[in-house]
């Protein structure tokens, strides 16, 4: 099964003496999913990501 996901962005500014920064944030919208399998699988690749940063530290 396919999830459709849509996406939700956030837009700012940020004016910081001579620098002019725009900041576009997309986060995503899991339409037929329920949001603690999204929260799991999301805590899932986050642990895999930090045990490859300590095994190559």
């Amino acid at each position: 099964m396919e999830y459709k996901v849509t996406y939700t962005i956030d837009k700012s500014e940020i004016n910081q003496q001579k620098m002019h920064l725009i900041v576009i944030n997309r986060r995503p919208q899991y339409l037929h999913r329920p949001q603690d399998t999204v929260k799991r699988e999301i805590e899932r690749q986050l642990f895999q990501i930090f045990i490859k940063y300590e095994q190559t530290h």
